[in-house]
């Protein structure tokens, strides 16, 4: 079956039989939530090591009370997040294997007080009805996350959305993005050639990750607060903006 048109604003990409959605900041509004749990994270830790605070708040990308949208709690996998934080906890003095197993007990109990992540990260406004459009006319789909993979099911299924997503994997073990293999796997999945995929996403390891697999383009997606990406082949401010066409 041949692909379709997808219109970006002026660009069009032809022959696409795949979209690879990234997910928090693309299709879930998990700012607010990924906010909330680096000061969770970073509270905890502080009360067994007074005085790291500020450093893990700005380590993960939350400095001053900020949220940045590209910063390491937005984009980097969770193991990321536990590299960094065990960073600081080493510098402290403490030994690197037992500062990794304090950060990963730390996480996990800063964790469990957040019950279900999915009912805190609902959808953009216009995700839902721009998935199932495309699912009606044909478009595969997939989501490459940072986030597990039970989590990206938990989202699709707490929304209705699993229906439209064929395939999904998340980074609880390699390969995760930007590794061009996860684009070959969804392809592989899809049936389709990475060629025939757009990646859409909000942080540039998408944008790579779109580079590194030879897919047909990226799309940088801004409606979360993320600013766009260097080098994106194309820019949406809206879900409403992307127009599929024959």
């Amino acid at each position: 079956m041949a692909g379709l048109t997808v219109c970006c604003g002026d660009q069009q990409f032809q022959n696409i039989s795949a979209i690879l959605w990234d997910k928090d900041g693309t299709l879930a509004d998990s700012h607010g939530f990924l906010k909330e749990l680096a000061k969770r994270r970073s509270h905890h830790l502080n009360q067994q090591l007074p005085g790291i605070y500020d450093d893990l708040m700005a380590a993960f990308g939350c400095a001053a009370d900020r949220y940045d949208p590209a910063g390491l709690m937005a984009v980097g996998t969770r193991y990321e997040n536990e590299i960094a934080a065990a960073a600081y906890v080493a510098a402290q003095g403490h030994a690197w294997a037992a500062s990794l197993q304090r950060v990963q007990s730390s996480f996990a109990e800063s964790d469990r007080h957040v019950t279900r992540k999915a009912e805190w990260t609902p959808p953009f406004e216009g995700i839902p009805a721009l998935l199932q459009q495309a699912q009606r006319q044909g478009l595969l789909m997939a989501v490459l996350s940072g986030d597990t993979t039970a989590n990206i099911q938990d989202f699709l299924d707490c929304y209705n959305l699993a229906a439209t997503i064929a395939w999904s994997a998340g980074s609880e073990a390699p390969p995760v993005k930007p590794d061009p293999q996860v684009v070959w796997t969804a392809s592989e999945r899809l049936g389709v050639s990475p060629d025939a995929c757009l990646v859409i996403g909000d942080s540039a390891l998408d944008q790579q990750l779109a580079h590194n697999g030879q897919c047909a383009g990226f799309v940088s997606v801004t409606w979360g607060g993320s600013p766009a990406i260097a080098d994106a082949d194309a820019v949406l401010t809206t879900p409403q903006a992307l127009q599929l066409l024959p």
